[in-house]
């Protein structure tokens, strides 16, 4: 935390987070200067923004509050790429301390879109109003609960064309996992000319490859089989081979009972087909990421009516949600929490880092003690682990989106 600290306050950072539009930004000395933007921004929830702007410089004892005017100001200057370069620092800390955990040697990447419904109002003093639909996809590790890569899209654009513009985040030591929503010839044979291993999901009752339902009525547990060429249109609009594609196709059943079929291009000699079952239940863990940062971190109670305001947020929340995760890691592996079967409450967690991450970010009071107790108190707020937990999503059930708030 010290280290990152020292990050938002270095002068790299400084040059990054100057927006375009704005090349004089964050020089001048002021009550908001970029470091307690940034903080303030990792550290707000769902509100009045002048109620939480208050609340946030009243915890740092004698800094003067700002109106909720100066603080939007402020953040249509910030470059939002400066906020996903702090993310990508982040992950590369964690690799170098050899934090995230490899299945087989590899590192496991889950890859899903979900719907964002932000709360916002007409406003025509407004530029570039975000629309109430849009679309968030995310790149997850969910070894070690940390959001890789996230971006908005537009509620018209497909899932398979989001997956495709963060490919560039994966690497041949990553294994890429996805749900139905995902096969397509030319996709796996993008992700094949690309050196990408991957596990999709891939039953769909009559429908979908003929190979793959003649693998399913066949009782095998795995084979090799030959999908269908991808059209012309797809293969030029998409930039692959018309070839057939050859993967290997993994029957595994849930533990309720249901039979899944998984394809991937990892071969028969390097993971037994026993083993993909453990490693698609990983999968799950992004779905939970989203509800926590919409429902834990409020992310569609949005601090702005604009796009821009949008993407800052979503970068913001996703980051502080990964530091959220990196210091529960942390509390449990100082508490030695794993030989009870035991992990930190991340709602809990949520709450208490959110207070606690502006003194320690700006460097106020004794850092190492502030650090010190935040992880003792993670450390007392724990729940039990259960190995193998499958809990269904519930049928016709609507999801809850927020009212609209007052937003600065």
């Amino acid at each position: 935390m010290e280290d990152f600290a020292a990050l938002i306050a270095s002068a790299e950072f400084e040059q990054r987070a100057r927006h375009p539009e704005f090349p004089n930004a964050f020089r001048r000395k002021r009550r908001l200067p970029l470091p307690a933007l940034v903080s303030a921004l990792l550290s707000m929830r769902a509100g009045s923004q002048q109620a939480m702007l208050d609340g946030f410089f009243g915890s740092l004892g004698d800094a003067p509050a700002v109106s909720d005017r100066a603080f939007a100001k402020a953040r249509s200057h910030l470059h939002m790429p400066a906020l996903t370069w702090l993310n990508d620092q982040l992950i590369q800390r964690c690799e170098a301390a050899k934090l995230i955990p490899r299945w087989h040697g590899l590192r496991v990447v889950a890859g899903d879109a979900s719907v964002l419904m932000p709360a916002v109002r007409r406003c025509p003093r407004t530029r570039n109003l975000a629309e109430p639909d849009q679309r968030l996809f995310a790149l997850f590790l969910p070894g070690i609960e940390l959001t890789l890569h996230a971006s908005v899209h537009s509620a018209d654009e497909s899932e398979r064309a989001m997956l495709v513009q963060a490919l560039d985040k994966l690497g041949p030591n990553d294994v890429l996992v996805l749900d139905r929503g995902y096969p397509a010839s030319w996709l796996v044979n993008l992700l094949i000319e690309r050196n990408i291993k991957f596990v999709i999901r891939c039953d769909f009752g009559d429908a979908g490859w003929s190979s793959a339902r003649e693998f399913m009525r066949s009782g095998q547990q795995q084979a090799s089989v030959q999908l269908s060429a991808p059209s012309a249109a797809d293969a030029r609009d998409w930039q692959c081979s018309r070839n057939a594609p050859t993967v290997r196709l993994v029957r595994q059943v849930a533990p309720n009972g249901n039979v899944r079929l998984l394809m991937t291009n990892i071969e028969q000699q390097t993971v037994a087909h026993e083993a993909f079952g453990e490693l698609y239940h990983q999968r799950w863990r992004i779905e939970e990421a989203f509800k926590r940062l919409k429902h834990r971190m409020h992310l569609e109670a949005v601090s702005g009516l604009s796009q821009h305001a949008l993407i800052i947020d979503v970068a913001a929340k996703v980051l502080a949600d990964n530091i959220a995760a990196l210091l529960c890691h942390s509390a449990a592996a100082e508490h030695d929490l794993s030989a009870c079967q035991r992990k930190c409450n991340r709602s809990f967690a949520a709450k208490t880092i959110q207070r606690a991450l502006p003194a320690i970010l700006l460097g106020i009071g004794n850092l190492m003690r502030s650090i010190a107790d935040l992880m003792h108190r993670l450390a007392r707020a724990t729940q039990r682990v259960v190995p193998k937990r499958s809990r269904p999503r519930p049928a016709r059930r609507p999801k809850p989106h927020p009212n609209l708030a007052y937003k600065g």
